[in-house]
């Protein structure tokens, strides 16, 4: 069997063209690893959708007003993302180019004192020469450990955001950082098309392209007497959110888009940004950062302190009479010409961890008025940490639990409208996303070429549901905890996946 690549990874998402399929392969990388072919490559436009994100908040004054002591929420301004997606043979051309740039990029970091300490989007192994990586529990972890290891020193803890960061990438301190990667004074030609494409982004709007085709997509549909063969039929859908249900697989081919629907493109031809979503953007973004990765790393390093970035998040750990000069260099550093970049004031936030009554605490102080916020822990990466013990943050089980009500909801949709007469819910789905059941790890099978009645093992793997998460977190955690704290957040999931399975089920009866 013929090992493919790793940057060669299909996409499912509906798009201009045709999908790539797995016996395209053998093409898309003679195609791909041609640079003549590259300078000359036309990208398609991106297709732009907006995510919208709920945010809620406990209302806990509302706990003491309330006789029921029902625990209320706050609604809070939605988060916002923009997200671009590539044609399926541009992502092909995004990704074997960010292959290219992660292998230049880490040929340079290796030679840093900061190499360390720029965590997101690198493999790093868990131990050297051995399989598997780190993730964000391993980073997390790191950062929790060095604290509790100097917990005999009075700390500041120093976690902040970089403003919009995707979309203020400096194009020419971008185009200069990727020249230097690859040790070139400028970019070649094929690195120049794939970095236009990206800086003078043309995009089109995903509800415009699908309202221009009358709501109809292309779908495909299987022949009858072949289990191998499919073909492709427009079809009326009757919103994007259905996509996945009905197996759309494109808007149109790319000749009927540029005959008839070229007028619906639109140009950005900002100064600043890249389109975040792209196979490319995120190891683009630590290019951009290396040298204010390096000038930070050696402004904390010198006063014995502890610095990590992941994209956007950074956190320094220092001892408290460091802690204002830190801030000032942080902010000085992002603003300089180095970056172009900013953390805003509310954007930064301030721990203190230090003993109070024998015991190890930290909490959330004021940068400005020094005022103590003693119940509020230290967040990051998802987790929170008081000095004592790490758990998942509230709102990660918030969002699994807005997964699991919009699942069932959509499996109850189905068995109403689907022609199957029983009216019965898909269970196995559902358990397998939502509970123990799936929460193994386990290889992928793929049917055999010619014969789809034998499947083959891939070297592909189902890494579980979020309860998995959950038990590799507690794991991890559990020199810091001591107890499996982390495990014990998820104890209610199987009630309530339960209670909602009763629930819909009787709704169909």
């Amino acid at each position: 069997m013929q090992e493919i690549e790793e940057w060669f990874k299909t996409k499912k998402y509906p798009h201009i063209g045709m999908p790539i399929r797995v016996k395209h392969y053998n093409r898309v990388k003679q195609y791909v690893e041609n640079p003549t072919k590259i300078r000359k490559h036309s990208f398609l436009p991106f297709i732009h959708k907006t995510i919208v994100k709920r945010k809620f908040r406990a209302d806990k004054k509302a706990l003491v007003k309330n006789p029921s002591k029902k625990r209320r929420r706050i609604k809070q301004k939605p988060k916002i993302r923009d997200t671009f997606f590539a044609s399926h043979l541009d992502a092909m051309v995004f990704s074997k180019y960010n292959q290219l740039l992660s292998c230049a990029y880490e040929q340079v970091i290796e030679k840093e004192r900061f190499n360390e300490s720029i965590v997101a989007y690198r493999k790093i192994a868990l131990e050297p020469g051995k399989e598997g990586n780190k993730c964000n529990i391993d980073f997390a972890k790191s950062a929790f450990e060095y604290i509790l290891t100097n917990k005999h020193k009075t700390l500041s803890v120093i976690i902040a955001d970089v403003t919009s960061f995707f979309d203020n990438l400096n194009h020419n301190i971008l185009k200069k950082q990727w020249a230097k990667v690859l040790n070139k004074i400028t970019l070649p030609p094929d690195h120049y098309n794939v970095f236009k494409a990206l800086t003078r982004i043309k995009y089109v709007e995903s509800q415009q392209l699908f309202d221009a085709y009358d709501q109809t997509m292309l779908v495909e549909k299987g022949i009858p007497n072949s289990p191998i063969k499919k073909t492709y039929v427009r079809k009326k859908i009757n919103g994007t959110k259905y996509f996945k249900e009905k197996n759309a697989i494109a808007y149109c081919d790319k000749v009927e888009f540029i005959k008839k629907n070229l007028n619906l493109v639109i140009s950005k031809n900002n100064k600043t940004g890249i389109p975040q979503g792209s196979p490319i953007s995120a190891t683009l973004a630590n290019i951009y950062m290396i040298d204010f990765d390096r000038l930070i790393f050696e402004a904390v390093k010198n006063v014995g302190g502890f610095y990590q970035r992941y994209s956007d998040d950074l956190i320094v750990v220092c001892e408290r009479q460091h802690e204002t000069g830190l801030i000032k260099t942080l902010r000085a550093t992002i603003k300089s010409e180095v970056t172009r970049l900013e953390i805003q004031p509310e954007k930064t936030k301030l721990y203190h961890f230090e003993n109070h009554n024998d015991i190890f605490k930290g909490f959330e102080v004021n940068e400005f008025t020094k005022e103590v916020y003693i119940k509020k822990p230290l967040e990051y990466l998802g987790f929170v940490f008081d000095g004592q013990h790490v758990l998942i943050k509230p709102s990660g089980f918030s969002k699994f639990y807005r997964s699991m009500k919009g699942a069932f909801s959509r499996a109850e949709s189905f068995a109403l409208h689907s022609k199957n007469p029983d009216r019965r819910i898909f269970k196995s789905k559902l358990f397998r996303r939502f509970t123990y059941k799936g929460a193994n790890r386990s290889i992928k099978f793929r049917p055999l070429a010619g014969n789809p009645k034998q499947y083959v093992k891939t070297k592909e793997y189902n890494w579980g549901n979020y309860l998995s998460y959950i038990n590799k977190a507690d794991q991890k955690m559990l020199n810091i905890n001591g107890m499996n704290l982390i495990k014990r957040q998820s104890r209610r999931f199987w009630g309530r996946f339960n209670k909602l399975m009763k629930a819909h089920e009787s709704n169909l009866r």
